[in-house]
């Protein structure tokens, strides 16, 4: 009974600390993840009826989450609740596994509290985050297969490795780790070790090559291809002009020893004593190497993306956590091992961890005040989504919501839309349809993009004749498309898109940096 109540108690406390979340809006991705799971909802097969240049495993997830908890904002958000909860759960395992149950409680706290106080509404939600649970079971199942010397554990593990995959492909690389426990296992006869690690990716090939043949047989895997493979290859070249070791430096100390909150830069500190400590200490156990290769391994798959957008360092967070935990423990060793009076090296300790909780509770509050506020209904809902407009004016939460409420009143629920510009959340907001495949302008407006796609648009508005068209403002995102050009500053650029509207379409309204279009009679 202790340890139910114990459980019962951390559980709360873990849920009270990433419930404020629940109260965020979505941002950009979140609107494209959501509009492709729409698309998912009415039959349709990603790539072929719905262009986007991620894999497909975020809008599973997405329309798992609407499915499960009904079409609202909320339930992504509830779902990555839940999800991280449950990912909490693995880390726990896992650091009682590799350190010890205390440093493993530790490593879970810290992980939440770098999650909630580290990533906002456009950071969360995001695969790169989803991909962690089955990263951290892989985890799992790899220290089961090389303890047992079980191929259908390591099966089991490429598995789920695969599962991650197809939520971001960089992870793959997560397969260098068993083959390092292969490597490390020279105990045993060389055909175990062959037999587990063709098991290892024999799983992870099973789950792609299941997408891959499942998108074969929809008609897509041409287009999933062309997208993911061609178009992306050419936008994953667009990188930091920096420089490579000084952008890797850089993003890497900011990323471990950055962020806003006190708490944030403690966690990375505590991380690398963390790392140091199981290089240096023997006694750490044979696979002392595990948690620091595993956040190698993560922090490389983000140096390969060239990026660095904050999400993309999510699955970092887990090994990230543990080691802290483990840096933690090794703070409090050298405390008790060298400072002669035992009483004093239990009060810096005890300062030490006084100041980790004073900072976490101010961040806390800092990060979180106006949510709760909001949620215990003392701040209005208009007056509280403000918070979620972008600063540089490219994105607004209140302007897609007004959209959207204009687009419920004016639009049979039926009547497709088409939105010229990079708001694919209207889409979803709003409940309808997209017109055409394109859910934004970017790959019909960069150089690498083939012409057929331009021609594809056309004869899609043609047919579809969408009741409503919308035309974006102060969109331009040169980081994507490589072009200084807004939306609307791209149909001079377009001159079959613009014929069409001028021949079919007439101004109808004009919401915030919406121009909005009506079908002539």
């Amino acid at each position: 009974m202790p340890r139910i109540i114990a459980g019962a108690l951390l559980l709360g406390a873990a849920v009270t600390l990433l419930a404020p979340m629940l109260t965020y809006p979505f941002g950009r991705d979140q609107g494209v993840f959501a509009c492709g799971a729409d698309v998912l909802r009415r039959g349709g097969v990603l790539y072929r009826d719905f262009w986007d240049l991620k894999p497909p495993g975020v809008y599973y997830l997405y329309w798992a989450a609407l499915a499960a908890f009904g079409r609202s904002m909320l339930a992504p958000r509830l779902l990555d609740l839940i999800w991280t909860l449950a990912t909490a759960g693995l880390l726990a395992a896992l650091g009682r596994r590799l350190l010890s149950p205390w440093m493993g409680l530790a490593g879970v706290y810290l992980f939440l509290a770098r999650y909630a106080l580290g990533f906002d509404y456009w950071h969360t939600a995001q695969g790169d985050g989803f991909a962690s649970l089955p990263l951290s079971l892989a985890a799992l199942a790899m220290l089961a297969a090389e303890r047992r010397r079980s191929w259908w554990l390591a099966a089991a593990c490429g598995g789920l490795v695969g599962a991650a995959v197809i939520i971001k492909f960089t992870l793959a690389v997560f397969l260098a780790l068993p083959f390092i426990a292969l490597l490390a296992a020279r105990d045993q006869h060389r055909r175990a070790r062959l037999l587990r690690g063709s098991a290892y990716l024999l799983g992870s090939a099973a789950v792609v090559g299941g997408a891959a043949v499942y998108f074969w047989s929809a008609g897509a895997l041409r287009d999933m291809i062309e997208i993911l493979f061609i178009w992306n290859a050419r936008y994953a070249e667009i990188r930091p002009t920096a420089p490579m070791p000084i952008v890797i430096a850089y993003q890497t100390g900011r990323f471990l020893l950055g962020g806003e909150h006190l708490v944030l830069k403690l966690t990375g500190l505590l991380a690398m004593i963390g790392v140091a400590d199981l290089a240096l200490r023997p006694e750490a156990g044979r696979l002392r190497w595990l948690l620091p290769g595993w956040l190698g391994v993560m922090l490389a798959q983000v140096w390969a993306q060239g990026k660095y957008f904050e999400y993309h360092w999510l699955p970092a967070l887990p090994p990230l956590a543990l080691l802290a935990g483990q840096g933690a423990a090794a703070a409090w060793r050298l405390l008790r091992d060298h400072v002669r009076s035992q009483l004093l090296a239990r009060a810096c300790a005890a300062a030490g961890l006084l100041a980790l909780l004073v900072s976490f509770a101010a961040g806390y509050r800092a990060h979180f005040g106006r949510a709760i506020n909001y949620a215990s209904g003392g701040l209005p809902a208009a007056e509280f989504l403000t918070d979620f407009n972008d600063p540089r004016g490219d994105f607004s939460i209140t302007a897609d919501l007004s959209v959207a409420s204009y687009l419920r009143a004016e639009t049979p629920p039926g009547d497709p839309i088409f939105i010229w510009g990079f708001e694919p959340i209207v889409y979803f907001l709003a409940d309808r349809r997209p017109a055409s495949r394109f859910i934004s302008q970017q790959p019909l407006v960069t150089a690498w993009s083939p012409p057929e796609w331009r021609r594809e648009l056309i004869a899609a508005l043609l047919s579809q004749r969408p009741r409503c068209i919308l035309i974006v403002h102060d969109d331009f995102m040169p980081w994507v498309t490589l072009r200084p050009y807004d939306s609307a500053e791209e149909l001079a650029r377009y001159p079959e898109l613009a014929d069409l509207l001028r021949r079919h379409y007439h101004p109808a309204a004009r919401i915030d940096d919406f121009d909005i279009l009506e079908r002539n009679r």
